[in-house]
């Protein structure tokens, strides 16, 4: 790599991070103008740390995925994301912050205890900016295999040989089902998913294979369709939940993990050889 190549790395990975600070201060400075409690002293620092430099690094890993290797799912589903909470949260009907007295009326007194209605939309969208880098991260990965590996649609500027050796898909598969594990129960713990030890061990050997089989598919088999379907999925369950009202469809989204990932495989025309035959390949090479 020469030096002019490194400085345009260099510039495009500071424009990256300006995005994610723009990013960031605009949902923070709508989202104090609204009168929600997001800034610094609601938090302590590490509280700060997180929140804050999570949507930076949320709009700069978009940014960049789309400066760097010209992909624009990330960049799509990040500026959807955002949009459709902006929106929200800017058109009527207008907020309305409510004392419980005022929905109780058993309750004479004011109680301090504020509900808020028609809103924290940004609130909630901050709240899960983990889930969405996630989700980024994953659709990048999904679109860049796709894009260098299918001729009609135009490849990456920087084209890494990907083989579609059993060795390589695990590994693509693996690190593909430990981001969606992470970032799926992270948020459903977060959300008070009460469940027993074994529950949770079956949640996240979910979570794993719920993006590493359809990540396997497309590696060895070119099977585009499972990983984008598994990747709008998980987005689709924790967007449910933060928005869609009464309900938990993220934690069906965890614990009937199996049906979900049958709905990813169901464009499979050509399934691929059963595992059994997988594994005895494998073991022969």
């Amino acid at each position: 790599m020469n030096t002019f190549d490194m400085r345009r790395r260099s510039r495009r990975a500071l424009v990256a991070l300006l995005v994610g600070i723009a990013h960031a201060a605009v949902v923070l400075g709508v989202a104090l103008r609204y009168g929600y409690e997001v800034g610094p002293s609601a938090y302590s620092v590490e509280g700060v740390l997180w929140r804050y430099g999570g949507l930076v690094a949320l709009g700069a890993l978009a940014a960049w995925l789309a400066l760097e290797l010209h992909l624009v799912v990330p960049l799509a589903l990040v500026g959807v994301l955002a949009g459709l909470a902006l929106h929200a949260e800017l058109t009527p009907p207008d907020l309305v912050f409510r004392d419980v007295a005022e929905l109780e009326p058993s309750i004479d007194e004011p109680t301090g205890f504020t509900v808020v209605e028609n809103g924290l939309y940004l609130v909630k969208y901050l709240s899960a900016w983990y889930v969405w880098t996630a989700g980024a991260a994953l659709a990048g990965m999904w679109e860049y295999l796709v894009r260098s590996r299918r001729e009609w649609f135009p490849a990456p500027p920087q084209r890494w040989a990907v083989p579609s050796t059993v060795r390589t898909a695990v590994l693509i598969a693996a690190g593909a089902g430990a981001i969606h594990a992470a970032a799926s129960l992270g948020f459903g713990f977060t959300r008070g998913i009460n469940a027993p030890p074994l529950l949770w061990l079956w949640m996240g050997v979910g979570g794993i294979l719920l993006l590493a089989v359809p990540a396997y598919l497309l590696v060895r088999h070119d099977l585009v369709t499972p990983m984008g379907v598994a990747v709008l999925m998980l987005v689709n369950s924790v967007y449910s939940q933060q928005y869609a009202g009464p309900g938990d469809p993220h934690a069906l989204y965890l614990w009937a993990w199996v049906v979900f990932l049958g709905i990813a495989l169901l464009p499979v025309r050509n399934p691929p050889p059963p595992l059994a035959v997988i594994v005895r390949r494998f073991c022969l090479r």
